[in-house]
């Protein structure tokens, strides 16, 4: 659990693509995200064509990753991109900050949740996960949309969590809610 914990803290940095956005604009942001994207695929390549630095690069983060990313790319670049592609394609900064919100507190809710209470399963994922997941998603929606539509994008977010979808949940979460506000705002 501790690991969990850690991780999820170190997932919270995902804030900072938001505030950037709030403080900075989309252009202002995008001017530091996408170098750092770049930067982050690099890495992510070099470590996994180069054991020994895959090696130091996981040791680095003191071990936050999970067994299956020691040898694909980390939920750190698809985070990442997620975030770069809602904040460059999303005009509405309200459905920017509310993909974003989503992206950092349900995530981490399923598995904060999900991790040490979790008894039930469903598709490979615990129930009180999911539901720890469509609660922090609600709240977050209700800062930004009304209780309708917070609680269907609770629900979408909820599901997206719960799929097995390619890639990382944390580049689907933005990028399909923020498409899913678009249509229903």
């Amino acid at each position: 659990m501790i690991k969990e914990i850690k991780r999820k803290l170190f997932h919270f940095l995902s804030l900072l693509y938001a505030t950037g956005f709030y403080f900075m604009g989309r252009e202002g942001i995008l001017k530091i995200l996408v170098p750092l994207l770049v930067v982050e695929g690099i890495v992510e390549v070099t470590r996994l064509i180069m054991p020994r630095f895959n090696g130091w690069m996981l040791s680095l983060f003191g071990n936050i990753h999970r067994e299956a990313e020691t040898k694909r790319i980390s939920g750190i670049f698809w985070t990442l991109l997620g975030a770069v592609i809602t904040i460059g394609v999303f005009r509405d900064p309200k459905i920017v900050l509310c993909a974003l919100g989503y992206l950092v507190f349900s995530d981490a809710a399923a598995a904060l949740v999900g991790v040490p209470l979790g008894r039930h399963k469903f598709l490979g994922k615990s129930v009180e996960g999911s539901l720890a997941c469509f609660a922090a998603s609600f709240l977050v929606g209700l800062a930004f949309i009304n209780p309708l539509l917070a609680a269907a994008s609770a629900l979408l977010v909820t599901g997206i969590e719960l799929l097995p979808l390619p890639w990382n949940d944390n580049f689907w979460i933005p990028i399909l809610s923020g498409c899913f506000l678009t249509i229903f705002l």
